[in-house]
């Protein structure tokens, strides 16, 4: 199976949505056999951060502004607690063979891919301030997620395996 762990961020848009997430980590394929060890592990890195809030604003991409790829809202407020809460997500899953991430951790929330000449455009005028950025979000970040990530025709569709929260409390499986 196909997973990743997450902070789940409400849609800024259309109540009743499904959550978008920011990526701590990535873990593309796994044994779903792992699910219950990652789920411990997440639980330990739960017991070692206390909740905080996190704004997301400000725009940026990937690879660079110059050859955008990937749009997104970037991390201000709460940025340090979220790169700690991601270096513990990576500690607590490397004796699993869940290694670290190939890159360095850069905390976003994706706005949208670049697939063609149309998004090129509205990225351009998104990072050169000719468009004005979406809104400054504040959440507040109190559990992370183990979701996995099944694809098909229509795009990705994410499912909650594993819940930690924040502050000690146990996970919760939503299997």
């Amino acid at each position: 199976m196909r997973a990743f762990v997450a902070i789940e961020v409400e849609a800024a848009e259309h109540a009743g949505r499904a959550p978008e997430h920011l990526t701590l980590q990535f873990l593309g394929e796994i044994d779903p056999a792992l699910v219950p060890s990652i789920a411990a592990a997440l639980d330990e890195v739960g017991h070692g951060i206390s909740p905080f809030e996190l704004v997301l604003e400000g725009v940026g991409a990937f690879p660079s502004r110059s050859r955008p790829r990937v749009v997104w809202l970037g991390a201000t407020r709460g940025r340090a607690e979220v790169v700690e809460l991601a270096g513990r997500v990576g500690a607590a899953l490397a004796p699993l063979g869940l290694g670290p991430p190939r890159e360095a951790f850069e905390p976003h929330l994706t706005i949208f891919r670049v697939r063609g000449d149309r998004d090129r455009r509205r990225a351009d005028a998104l990072l050169e301030g000719r468009e004005p950025p979406p809104a400054p979000r504040a959440i507040f970040v109190d559990r992370c997620v183990l979701k996995e990530s099944v694809l098909d025709a229509r795009g990705a569709t994410h499912r909650t395996l594993a819940t930690a929260l924040l502050g000690g409390a146990a996970p919760r499986s939503d299997r």
